[in-house]
């Protein structure tokens, strides 16, 4: 067989394989999530995901490397972007980088990048934390404004850490827990409630410490599951 041949042949086996996973994708939007945690946030959201049933040909949950920054989250969200553009047009709708604030030197630069891919047309979305995303499972309890510091050998997301283990299931919180979504679900919308308040004053005030925009990500997932979650 001809090289001519051979990468005709090439060229239609993977045309039929791109076509049967078309067929295999439900219609509708299909989210990046693209975590700098290793552990902590991609079992929030997988949880989350698994409990409305939706299907991972929907969403998909990229953790983050170990040490990672958000600098690296961006870039490692751009590289699973474009590589999924290369498979075909049911590209990603939403590319979605959820980010702390805590201590890192790259955090105002890769806003301001994700601002301007935005700019650009391509569907990047920051979700940041100030300082941390447990700051997000501590609003499912109550609502404060009040700033969290590092204090001695305490990071401030320890401080973060030191109040929500003061809630109801949290005692024992650390990093890289399981079930965290299992004991939140039925507090979601008092969570969503209280980000947009602390989103609202921090605008008002200019002090965002703290304040999470996690309530976008998860608002825009949960009509995902009512139209192309699995059914079981």
């Amino acid at each position: 067989m001809g090289s001519d041949d051979l990468f005709k042949k090439r060229k239609a086996q993977k045309a039929a394989t791109f076509a049967r996973q078309q067929q295999q994708r439900p219609e509708g939007k299909r989210y990046l999530i693209v975590c700098e945690g290793m552990k902590t946030e991609p079992y929030y959201f997988a949880e989350l995901c698994k409990a409305h049933q939706l299907l991972t040909l929907r969403v998909r949950i990229a953790p983050g490397a170990e040490g990672s920054s958000p600098d690296r989250v961006l870039d490692y969200a751009e590289k699973l972007f474009e590589e999924d553009a290369q498979l075909g047009s049911d590209r990603f709708d939403q590319v979605f980088c959820v980010i702390d604030r805590d201590q890192h030197g790259t955090y105002q630069s890769t806003i301001q990048r994700i601002k301007a891919l935005a700019t650009e047309g391509k569907p990047f979305m920051v979700i940041p934390s100030i300082p941390c995303f447990e700051y997000w499972l501590l609003l499912h309890f109550t609502y404060s404004r009040q700033p969290f510091h590092a204090a001695g050998k305490q990071s401030v997301c320890d401080a973060v850490i030191h109040d929500l283990r003061k809630q109801p299931g949290f005692g024992s919180y650390a990093k890289a827990q399981k079930n965290t979504y299992a004991i939140l679900k039925d507090r979601t919308e008092t969570a969503i409630q209280h980000a947009q308040w602390a989103e609202t004053d921090a605008e008002k005030t200019g002090e965002d410490n703290p304040t999470t925009s996690v309530h976008h990500l998860v608002r825009k997932l949960k009509p995902l599951a009512k139209t192309h979650g699995q059914k079981g």
